[in-house]
């Protein structure tokens, strides 16, 4: 030591002589000379802890210190120092005043690194209370960041209220800052979920909220984007969804009307299947029962409510004015005996079986396994086969928060197939049983197929403890869904058919065997008992067909001469790294997530010609990007983000997405090629992408796509033929046959188109993608419209980009046109429609159409060459 005498270290003048030698240390980048150097200094002193503050405090940037700076290093040290040594020997030194001092310079600190070492280095944890009243006067400057941070590390959680500190920063959307608050203290957790709760149901309205400062407004009022926050929060914390009844209510609610459109527009689900689900929503949330009513009115299905008035004995003055009507008009709806259940005979999933892949086993090599002997007899079975197939069924939870419960677990060996009614096994099994389960998953000897598995794991995971210590050391599992995708770009011609879309399972079925599935079972109420015969038939199929792949996969790579299908892997992609900048780049320079993502020199590219897929995290951003002429495909709820690979591979489409989804992509796919979106809202999440990949979005390319399915093709049609098709055609709901009312002895068959009510169509336009489709008419009303289809027979109409037959409401491509959805007052005020031709729905060019384009899409479009 050259300035400091072998002797002990007592005043701020031997301090900063101390600081000037460890500083040349530091810019010499001698670091192991610098960690002895400072043991040697903390070993001398008389008082460590005032002499690291001093050193502290001499760094020139101390307020913006990083983790690896001068000013961090120092404290470290310090750290290691009093873990070396007798820590309580100083425990003197920790002074009221040394501690404030540091308080000080922690609250000032611009690095939440330091801020957190400098707290637990100085221990001021053991002071913290003194702090309340800094703390509260920094809450009132709008310190959001520093204070919360302070807070969850002094252990001051309960001096704060949600309100105060909490409900302010999530509607400055910075809930992230509360992080640390908010994983240590379980109150807060709780009030905030009751807060957000009470906004969804309104007891707090905006009006209450205007004291605070609110960024985005949209979302506070709108009740959709609240309940998706808080179902996101009530997952993470494990909270009870019991303690939000609004946002209960709001999503059974939403998940009724899904149920009706399932059955009444998309023909997904069976007649039986549909009233169970409806059952265990009410059973669940008893107070949607007046929606569920509602919607029955809206589909114009006053016939399917009568088994929830006889049951919830529901007085006709309580019921809604249209059902009183339909009761009142029908004896025969007051009279007659409703029956739930269908006959076994009538389950159909399609006219065409031979449209869809089927099972090539006999119903006698499918076991339902329901008691513990049975389930003692298919182990034995299935641990002596070389190959298991596994999947997995369960109820779906429509968002309410409440955690998937797996209903039914299939496994499926070479010639046989196992359905474990997990609802009847989890009452009689033990540890013991689940345990076995467990082993086989982590049997190195057994090959497991799955597709998907890794959902499927998840949701299994938390029935038993000890099956969920064999699903964490599964081995040998072979992910179809990672598999099919290797293959298609290492070994395209393994598959034998392309050409059509599929999504899924089902795509990997028609690839090789030229058939898809039938998967409208998935959407099922897979807890209900018995299950139905059609359930039994999806389940088998489900599983059996990953092991016919296998078989295929394995003959067809003999034939080709392939290498081991199942070792092969996905060739890495090579990735150029941009060259380390010099430290002296100023910071508006390109920082890394720029780098790794398109900006900047990007050349601007045409909204038509631009391609993307949304993963699930940014759904909501592939409806705005259509609405910009954006080919923007989306991926479903429950489709995992490594389908955005099968877009890139297939079709070199630029990934969107954020979070952990971002991280995992960017392995697999080029920096240009995928986008880790970074804002919250759609809108903003829209805006972020145009000026990112500098889209050029012109007047003609707004709502040049359909925005529900992506599609880019219209129909034009008059308001003549929506006005006959609205007059001709009613609710989508099955085939009947009714007499003509002017007494013809013919039969009329009822077709379908949908209709919307006011209250569907202002949800719509508020982008709360509302589905309330239906409407019943009769068309042989009176003599000018009653026209016996039998007789008539096909009536096509030639309009702008095909032809739509009024008869049966389809265009040539057999689209059914969506022409209820358009309101009667809007068909008679406007000349011409633009249905989709690849869903039906139909468009018009109105004031919501101007409004869009004044609104949020007013800084995009390009006018006259300038946004």
């Amino acid at each position: 030591m050259s300035d400091v005498q072998d002797s002990q270290i007592a005043s701020v003048e031997e301090y900063s002589r101390c600081f000037i030698r460890l500083q040349h240390l530091w810019k010499e980048n001698k670091k192991t000379e610098f960690k002895n150097q400072m043991q040697e200094y903390l070993s001398l002193s008389a008082d460590p802890y005032r002499m690291t503050l001093v050193n502290v405090k001499l760094c020139p940037d101390v307020f913006r210190s990083k983790q690896d700076s001068l000013a961090a290093n120092i404290l470290v040290e310090l750290q290691t120092f009093m873990n070396q040594y007798d820590a309580k020997k100083f425990e003197s030194c920790l002074t009221e005043k040394l501690q404030r001092e540091v308080y000080e310079l922690a609250i000032r600190q611009k690095n939440t690194g330091m801020l957190k070492i400098l707290v637990k280095t100085f221990h001021l944890v053991n002071r913290g209370q003194q702090y309340l009243p800094s703390l509260k006067s920094k809450l009132q400057e709008g310190h959001y960041k520093e204070v919360c941070l302070l807070v969850s590390l002094l252990n001051l959680e309960p001096h704060f209220t949600t309100t105060e500190l909490i409900v302010p920063l999530f509607l400055e959307d910075s809930l992230s800052l509360a992080d640390d608050i908010l994983q240590s203290s379980p109150t807060h957790q709780k009030e905030l979920a009751i807060f957000l709760d009470d906004i969804i149901g309104k007891k707090i309205s905006v009006t209450d909220l205007q004291k605070y400062k609110i960024k985005d407004m949209k979302k506070i009022r709108s009740n959709k984007i609240l309940s998706g926050i808080l179902a996101k929060f009530l997952k993470r914390f494990n909270l009870d969804p019991a303690i939000c009844p609004n946002f209960r209510t709001f999503r059974a609610s939403g998940g009724l009307r899904y149920i009706f459109y399932k059955y009444h527009i998309e023909k997904g689900l069976q007649r039986p299947m549909f009233y169970s689900l409806i059952d265990d929503t009410l059973k669940e949330n008893p107070e949607v029962l007046s929606d569920l009513l509602n919607l029955f009115v809206d589909y114009y299905d006053a016939k399917g409510a009568l088994p929830y008035i006889r049951k919830f004995k529901i007085s006709p003055e309580d019921l809604p004015e249209q059902i009183k009507d339909a009761l009142a008009n029908s004896s025969e709806l007051e009279q007659e005996e409703f029956c739930e259940e269908e006959p076994p005979n009538q389950e159909s999933w399609d006219d065409e079986i031979g449209n869809f892949y089927t099972l090539d086993i006999s119903n006698d090599q499918i076991v339902i396994v329901d008691t513990a002997d049975k389930f003692d007899e298919c182990y034995c079975y299935m641990k002596e086969s070389p190959l298991l197939a596994i999947d997995a069924e369960w109820k779906p939870t429509f968002g309410i928060g409440t955690t998937e419960q797996a209903a039914l677990l299939q496994f499926a060996t070479t010639n046989m197939v196992f359905l474990l009614d997990l609802v009847s096994l989890q009452p009689v099994l033990q540890g013991s049983h689940w345990q076995r389960i467990g082993e086989l998953f982590s049997d190195t000897n057994l090959t497991k197929l799955g597709y998907g598995i890794k959902g499927d794991f998840r949701v299994l995971g938390t029935i038993h403890s000890d099956m969920k210590k064999g699903i964490a050391s599964a081995t040998n599992v072979i992910d179809f869904d990672v598999t099919k995708n290797i293959l298609l770009e290492e070994y395209p011609n393994i598959f034998s058919y392309s050409g059509e879309v599929h999504k899924g399972l089902s795509d990997l079925v028609y690839r090789c065997f030229g058939l898809p599935l039938n998967k409208q079972e998935r959407f099922s109420n897979w807890a209900a008992r018995p299950l139905t015969n059609l359930q039994i038939t999806y389940a088998a199929l489900d599983v059996r067909c990953l092991i016919n792949v296998c078989n295929y996969l394995n003959q067809k790579a003999a034939e080709l001469h392939l290498p081991d299908w199942k070792k092969v892997k996905r060739k890495p992609v090579k990735v150029l790294k941009k060259p380390r900048q010099h430290p002296s780049v100023t910071d508006n320079t390109v920082d890394a997530r720029q780098v790794a993502e398109p900006g900047g020199e990007r050349e601007s590219i045409r909204a038509g010609d631009f391609q993307v897929v949304c993963d699930t995290m940014v759904q909501g951003l592939a409806k705005q990007l259509r609405s910009c002429g954006v080919d923007a495909v989306a991926l479903e709820n429950g489709e995992g983000w490594d389908q955005c690979l099968h877009y890139y591979e297939r079709e070199r489409r630029v990934v969107l997405t954020r979070g952990r989804s971002y991280q995992a992509l960017m392995k697999h796919i080029p920096c240009n090629y995928i986008y880790n979106v970074t804002k919250e809202t759609a809108q903003d999440q829209l805006a972020e992408i145009i000026e990112a990949f500098k889209v050029k979005v012109t007047i003609n390319d707004v709502f040049a796509r359909c925005s529900k399915c992506n599609a880019d093709h219209y129909l034009v049609l008059p308001s003549s033929v929506v006005a006959t098709l609205q007059a001709r055609h009613t609710n989508i709901q099955e085939k009947k046959m009714i007499e003509c009312n002017e007494g013809c002895d013919k039969a009329c068959e009822v077709v379908c188109v949908g209709h919307m009510s006011a209250e569907a169509e202002k949800c719509e336009s508020e982008g709360r993608g509302t589905v309330d489709m239906g409407g019943k008419q009769n068309i042989c009303h009176s003599k000018e419209r009653n026209i016996c289809l039998a007789e008539k027979g096909d009536e096509w109409v030639e309009c702008e980009g095909g032809r739509v037959n009024v008869s049966t409401g389809k265009t040539e491509g057999g689209v059914v046109v969506l022409a209820g959805m358009v309101p009667k007052n809007i068909v008679e005020s406007t000349m011409w429609f633009y249905a989709c031709s690849c869903c039906g729905k139909c468009y018009w060019e109105g004031s919501h159409h101007k409004k869009v384009l004044n609104g949020r899409l007013k800084n995009i479009v390009e006018l006259d060459g300038s946004r």
